[in-house]
């Protein structure tokens, strides 16, 4: 590709021949950065018991080797019953450098029930966690009160005596309602689906990820993506046959090359999803594929794993991000962010991307190519160094 200018800087109104014109989306965070704002979060979708916290704690490592900062876990159980295996997970989390952060939700997508919750965050609290989630946020048009959102004062009372953090989920469906919550109810995160809500087309995504991050901005808000839908099926995009499946793998690359904290369903570093119904076979399954996947070359565990170190390398979820106006192809998404040059090919076709940048990573195997190109196959992310 032609000469490109630094994301940093907004485009001169003339451009000489040769240089591509960026468009400025986002700009980097400056100064000290907090963990939140910079979190690979995994997501367990099954409920915790005792158990499971157990299992958890013993197989804590593959989480950190994954390069995940944080992980999320919806318990099925209050603190005081299963005090010491919550203690042993948070103990042997924090020694591998993981947040924990614990749903008061009971299942993904639920909204948190009103009984005692201010006296269960305090309970978490005291076990050590690093985090409270409050679950589905409501439409602000049909439901403008939750438990969660009229405790929401006493919760940020809560975690200002120490240095824990608030999160929660609104539906992208109801997007006056995200907008309205990011506005009224401030949390250190606040995702929305609408990264797997938005169609599988390059134009569609620039211009759901532009209104995002000038949405959040607005708000004083951290961008936090997921994948999977909130409020209507379990997960998100990649759950059928093969091709969305790649689809899938090559919007996770995507997201994790953009700036924000971003959301992994637990099972997405070895490309599966869990089919135990208790924690502990979930964790078992999971891990069992990791020890498969681990130093395999090519593997989903390996380039999940490469791609996060990248990131933190990089400092992406904190770097800025601009558009490139010269993508190759009407079906490409070209954006730059730090030293890296982020390439999606939406449609099922395989272009060729004129280009001697070194390719750092891509979400599927890329054909062998000439010298100064890249082949780029359909449905497919790759992350070109620029330096």
């Amino acid at each position: 590709m032609s000469k490109l200018s630094p994301p940093d800087a907004a485009p001169a109104p003339t451009q000489p021949a040769g240089t591509v014109v960026t468009t400025l989306v986002h700009r980097a965070t400056r100064g000290q950065v907090e963990w939140w704002r910079r979190a690979v979060v995994l997501e367990f979708a099954t409920p915790f018991d005792g158990p499971g916290f157990t299992a958890l704690a013993r197989e804590i490592s593959y989480v950190a080797r994954l390069g995940a900062n944080s992980i999320q876990i919806h318990p099925a159980v209050d603190p005081g019953q299963a005090r010491e295996e919550i203690a042993a997970l948070v103990r042997r989390a924090h020694q591998r450098g993981v947040k924990v952060v614990i749903s008061l939700a009971a299942h993904p997508g639920e909204a948190v029930a009103e009984d005692h919750l201010v006296g269960r965050a305090a309970a978490w609290l005291e076990c050590g966690v690093d985090g409270l989630d409050i679950g589905m946020l409501p439409s602000t048009l049909d439901h403008p009160g939750s438990a969660a959102l009229t405790s929401l004062g006493q919760l940020h009372a809560l975690v200002a005596e120490g240095d824990a953090v608030i999160s929660a989920a609104v539906s992208s469906h109801d997007m006056a309602s995200v907008a309205e919550h990011l506005l009224e109810h401030w949390m250190h995160l606040t995702r929305d689906d609408r990264a797997a809500q938005v169609p599988w087309e390059a134009e569609a995504v620039r211009t759901t990820l532009s209104a995002a991050y000038a949405e959040r901005e607005a708000a004083g808000a951290v961008a936090a993506w997921t994948l999977t839908r909130l409020g209507g099926a379990p997960w998100g995009l990649g759950d059928g046959d093969e091709v969305a499946a790649r689809r899938r793998r090559a919007a996770t690359l995507l997201m994790m090359g953009i700036p924000g904290s971003i959301y992994l369903r637990h099972g997405e570093g070895v490309g599966l999803i869990p089919r135990a119904e208790s924690a502990v076979g979930a964790i078992e399954e999971v891990a069992e594929a990791v020890r498969i996947q681990r130093g395999e070359a090519g593997s989903r565990y390996e380039r999940l794993r490469r791609a996060l170190r990248l990131r933190e390398e990089f400092a992406l979820a904190t770097g800025p991000l601009a558009w490139v106006g010269d993508a190759p192809g009407s079906s490409t998404l070209a954006l730059l962010t730090r030293d890296l040059l982020v390439l999606t090919n939406f449609s099922s076709e395989t272009i060729v991307v004129p280009s001697d940048r070194r390719v750092l990573e891509a979400s599927d195997d890329l054909p062998p190519s000439s010298p100064g190109e890249v082949i780029l196959p359909g449905d497919t992310t790759v992350w070109l160094a620029l330096t």
